[in-house]
């Protein structure tokens, strides 16, 4: 028997995010990122580049503070936008404004090139773009991922206009998670949801439909974590797109075979969890 693979073109279709103060996230969000209100209610927001559905980002106010605990949950949600320039935009706007934001760093993965910062809830944020497919270097299923320093003398001459929001074609390119086990994220994401292992590094896995880099990442660098909790600041759940009800319903298949539980929202709708409680939905249109 074969092992299932995720259909090619799957791929993470939003991140929705617990936050301490909606307003406050809501600044930061819109007025630093550039995202677009697609709706609002009192408590949650739904956010996209240009204020129409799809939305690709939803912020949820929670009452919950987070204690000194550590827990399952997100590393980073990566944003990947179209083009090099757009990178260079988006860098120049975080230099002249770099005290309104936490900076973790950047990065030249080889693959893609990356810029790493923080929310108010400390939730980190990746902003990147990929290199053209035909400079990724493959070595059968593996991919060549690097953590270099990012060329910041290079990229800021490609800068072309003042960053006023995400371009059109702006995704969500992947997730990254803090995960107890790399055996069980293996198990979960690879053999379960049919994720291929693309590559790995000290205390890392990544995961990916199709032949794309990596769409889910997992790394055990926090040490001894507790599961994941959705009424912290955090992740909520992420969301994961199939292209349609028979790719959605092949993968439910899988699931039923390999005694996963998950639970049925509607027709086009699934939600499951990891093995450290992280919510998942599945989807189509």
């Amino acid at each position: 028997m074969s092992a299932f693979h995720i259909e090619s073109r799957a791929k993470i279709d939003s991140v929705n995010l617990k936050v301490a103060d909606i307003d406050k996230s809501l600044q930061f969000y819109t007025s630093f990122l550039g995202f677009k209100i697609v709706q609002r209610e009192s408590s949650s927001v739904l956010l996209s580049p240009d204020g129409k559905l799809p939305f690709l980002e939803s912020l949820n106010e929670t009452k919950t503070k987070s204690p000194n605990q550590k827990t399952a949950g997100l590393y980073h949600f990566a944003i990947l936008l179209p083009q090099r320039k757009d990178l260079a935009n988006f860098f120049s706007h975080l230099i002249q404004n770099k005290d309104e934001v936490k900076i973790d760093g950047f990065s030249d993965h080889l693959v893609s090139e990356a810029i790493y910062i923080r929310d108010p809830d400390n939730i980190g944020i990746e902003i990147y773009r990929d290199r053209e497919k035909s400079q990724w270097q493959w070595k059968n299923t593996i991919v060549r991922m690097t953590l270099d320093p990012l060329d910041i003398e290079g990229l800021q001459k490609e800068s072309t206009q003042p960053w006023e929001k995400f371009p059109a074609q702006t995704t969500i390119g992947h997730v990254h998670l803090h995960v107890s086990s790399l055996e069980k994220a293996k198990k979960f994401y690879s053999d379960i949801l049919g994720f291929k292992n693309t590559s790995s590094m000290q205390g890392a896995l990544f995961f990916a439909a199709g032949d794309y880099h990596h769409h889910i990442a997992a790394n055990i660098w926090l040490g001894n974590i507790l599961p994941a909790n959705s009424d912290l600041p955090g992740l909520d759940y992420f969301t994961i797109k199939l292209s349609s009800d028979d790719k959605l319903y092949n993968l439910i298949d899988e699931l039923k075979a390999s005694k996963t539980q998950f639970t049925k929202l509607n027709d086009k709708l699934f939600s499951i969890s990891d093995h450290d409680k992280i919510p998942i939905h599945l989807k189509t249109e």
